[in-house]
């Protein structure tokens, strides 16, 4: 039997889900541009309104989608997703003075060199990646959203190891002289588990 086929109405929200995810990342790079050049307090709420909708729209698509039914053990994943966003989490809110870092832009602050910090430059990018790429066989968010989120993630990255963190954060140029980019290397490896 043929599935219906769907409203146009039915397809703009099926499109909404996944714009959500983009309209994050405009938030997320407005909130990152206000913190190198405006400094204006209200634009601080860029993080969490990205955040928000960037989980709004990956749960949207989780109850759309359909995750592959052989060869994928789905309960794996979940739990390696869980682990992904729980490191991501812990990166973002707990490794970083979190009120310094997402309430008070264009303000100086010291360097994170330590820690997951250690490892790379934007260790979250890592769990990010890792987690869209479990959502997929986990919940059926679709991979190609998973890879736009993560190339935009990266993009964003870019940015603010470029032009923001050199601005607004002590000591970014030399910690960008001993500390990769975004993949570790064994001495960065060693320079984590040794923090610990």
């Amino acid at each position: 039997m043929r599935k219906p086929e769907m409203t146009l109405c039915q397809k703009e929200w099926k499109t909404l889900d996944s714009v959500l995810g983009f309209f994050a990342f405009a938030a997320f790079f407005l909130g990152d541009y206000n913190d190198w050049k405006w400094g204006i307090r209200g634009l601080r709420l860029c993080f969490p309104a990205g955040v928000l909708l960037l989980i709004a729209g990956t749960i949207w698509m989780a109850m759309e989608g359909t995750a592959p039914n052989r060869g994928v053990p789905r309960g794996m994943m979940a739990a390696l997703a869980v682990l992904f966003f729980l490191l991501l989490v812990r990166t973002l809110f707990f490794a970083l003075p979190a009120e310094a870092s997402y309430t008070r832009p264009g303000e100086r602050r010291p360097v994170r060199r330590s820690g997951v910090y250690a490892l790379c430059r934007h260790p979250g990018v890592l769990w990010f990646g890792g987690l869209y790429l479990c959502l997929w066989p986990a919940l059926g968010v679709p991979l190609w959203a998973g890879a736009a989120y993560t190339g935009l993630d990266v993009l964003l990255v870019l940015f603010e190891d470029r032009w923001v963190f050199p601005a607004v954060l002590d000591g970014y140029p030399e910690y960008r002289k001993v500390t990769p980019f975004l993949i570790p290397t064994a001495d960065s490896i060693r320079a984590c588990v040794k923090e610990k």
